[in-house]
């Protein structure tokens, strides 16, 4: 597999036979020294870079613009900085995801870090190495990954019938079409509704189930039981 690597960053500061460039951000040594060694047992994953703060995290980024920053939100005991972070980085430097892995999790922080253009959040005690290795290439090729403990904390907090209740008649009837892999004019004529209007509802629907894209609304349905009918 090739891919272009970004002209902006100094040839002498990346690694241009890697497919897969990596920075680690993470307090704790063990961590990044643990993330590291998974990562890298993966062909063509390198480790480019380490931090230990989020001024540290942002500079590598800037410094060494890696496909894939692997973050714990909590560099300095301070979540919202980390989120903020997030949003940094996205509005910045689009060409390199995101992928926090925590130690604990609430239903807030991973809505507001997807929001924030996170695309993988998974917990350190329930990921494996292979897990992890996975997640971060998926992330890389733009897929959202979400590890198994934060799916169930998402589907628990919605639930089918309150995401039911969250959403009307009409806009389930879209979230239907959009896990059928409908695009906008598609919808609009399977419900005899204008294209903008179907915009209006995709617009309603992620804020209203707190996600950032379609792909992340059909993961939530599905998890929150919305497609069964």
């Amino acid at each position: 597999m090739s891919k272009e690597v970004r002209g902006d960053v100094p040839l002498g500061r990346r690694s241009p036979l890697a497919q897969t460039r990596v920075v680690v951000a993470d307090k704790t040594v063990i961590a990044r020294v643990g993330i590291r060694t998974i990562l890298e047992r993966a062909h063509s994953t390198v480790v480019i870079a380490e931090a230990t703060n989020y001024d540290q995290a942002l500079m590598a980024v800037e410094e060494h613009g890696p496909d894939v920053l692997v973050i714990d939100l909590d560099l300095g005991d301070d979540t919202t900085k980390g989120l903020q972070l997030c949003e940094t980085i996205t509005n910045r430097f689009p060409q390199t995801k995101i992928f926090c892995l925590v130690r604990s999790v609430s239903e807030f922080v991973v809505i507001d870090a997807l929001r924030r253009g996170a695309t993988g959040f998974y917990l350190k005690d329930q990921v494996s190495a292979d897990e992890l290795q996975k997640a971060v290439k998926a992330v890389q090729q733009g897929e959202t990954m979400l590890g198994n403990g934060v799916s169930k904390l998402i589907a628990k907090s919605l639930g089918a019938s309150s995401a039911n209740d969250q959403l009307s008649d009409r806009e389930l009837d879209v979230v239907r079409l959009v896990a059928k892999g409908m695009g906008n004019k598609e919808i609009s004529k399977s419900l005899f509704i204008s294209e903008s209007t179907v915009k209006f509802h995709v617009h309603n629907i992620c804020k209203k189930l707190g996600c950032a894209n379609r792909a992340q609304v059909v993961h939530f349905a599905t998890r929150a039981g919305l497609l069964s009918n």
